[in-house]
């Protein structure tokens, strides 16, 4: 769940219903609770963007006075446009998934027209902001996101859940200068480690190749769209130049990359690595693929178990006055005043009901918990 929807206007997205589409899993860690969050229970602040099926807004939630990000998506916009099973299966993905370097859910919740997600939030930005404020990153930068990064493709991997819409806008800086990836919207769960996903999605310059193909994909894809983005973060610009009207075919993936003359060798190498068409030859396919990625000698230095502690201070941190600075979120949101989002009256009720989305982590129930039971012994 990102706290940045908008998409820009370079991005197009595909989006086509898989070949067998399966019902989500029941949720097995389910956490049982008497404490039920509503709408009501937040102040909203600001919006910080909006998507094609709602809105993400800055809240505070009145029972701990602690910040989230509001993911808030309306039920009949994605009954139109057949997504409720995309939406269920974001949910059901997001409260399995415990990494430092992927954003938390906090709670879920529905009502008669719109589903809400609550999540960190995460102030210092998307990925997007910082590559187009300075164009390219250098070096050391660019290798200590891409560090994290290959950690949270690895822990998503090694769960049988394949990401496919990694870009910049899904790259989240925390305000310590920590990556956080968010929205799993296109994520997809598997059964077992080598089932394919047939759903042609995401944002047609980072898919891969075989996604196109029709006859399967496995998590390799990810590792496509990770040296897509190494290639934006050390050139500043698509690693494949695709526009709406561009016919995507192999000829175009199989023309050979050009790279600036005083580009580091190593980041080229992993680059082209990670960027052959044939999944079977790319670097990363298999199961133990990560670790592999992990040995290339881009990364020659890095201690990954400090990088997985966060033991490593981050290159660049955020420079944030406050917890309410936005100065790294598009103004063209922030700026609107909090009436023009807060309700959609264009919403329609809708009889559909997401089953098991209600959620709440063990450690926000204990803490509002407590907070009514102090409330309770003042009110006597």
């Amino acid at each position: 769940m990102g706290c940045c929807v908008k998409k820009k206007k370079s991005q197009y997205l595909l989006n086509k219903t898989d070949k067998q589409p399966e019902e989500p899993e029941e949720e097995k860690d389910f956490i049982s609770i008497k404490v039920k969050l509503t709408y009501e229970d937040f102040i909203p602040l600001k919006l910080l963007g909006r998507g094609s099926y709602g809105q993400v807004c800055l809240v505070r939630m009145k029972l701990n006075n602690k910040l989230y990000a509001m993911k808030v998506l309306d039920k009949s916009l994605l009954k139109a446009k057949n997504q409720e099973l995309h939406t269920q299966s974001e949910r059901d993905l997001m409260v399995k998934i415990h990494c430092p370097f992927i954003v938390n859910i906090k709670s879920a919740f529905q009502d008669e027209k719109y589903l809400y997600i609550i999540s960190d939030f995460i102030q210092g930005g998307d990925l997007f902001y910082h590559l187009h404020q300075s164009h390219t990153f250098d070096f050391e930068r660019a290798q200590f996101y891409i560090a994290e990064l290959v950690l949270a493709l690895d822990y998503l991997h090694k769960n049988n859940m394949i990401y496919r819409d990694l870009k910049p806008e899904n790259i989240l800086l925390d305000a310590k200068g920590h990556i956080k990836l968010t929205d799993f919207g296109l994520s997809k769960m598997l059964n077992y480690s080598k089932e394919k996903a047939f759903t042609i999605c995401g944002t047609i310059q980072y898919i891969a190749p075989e996604m196109l193909m029709n006859k399967g994909y496995d998590k390799c894809i990810d590792w496509w769209s990770l040296g897509c983005l190494i290639y934006e973060m050390f050139v500043g610009k698509f690693a494949f130049q695709i526009n709406r009207n561009t016919k995507l075919n192999f000829e175009l993936y199989n023309k050979k990359l050009q790279f600036p003359r005083r580009m580091d060798e190593d980041a080229k190498d992993l680059i082209t690595q990670l960027l052959i068409v044939d999944p079977k030859k790319r670097l990363g396919y298999g199961n133990n693929g990560s670790e592999k990625i992990k040995k290339h000698r881009f990364f020659e230095g890095i201690n990954w178990d400090e990088i997985w502690n966060k033991q490593i201070i981050p290159p660049f941190e955020p420079e944030l006055d406050d917890e309410l600075d936005l100065k790294y979120f598009d103004s063209q949101f922030t700026d609107e005043p909090i009436e023009s989002f807060t309700k959609n009256p264009r919403s329609r009720e809708t009889s559909y009901e997401y089953k098991n989305f209600t959620y709440i982590t063990e450690s926000v129930k204990n803490e509002l918990l407590i907070v009514q039971e102090e409330n309770n012994k003042n009110d006597k």
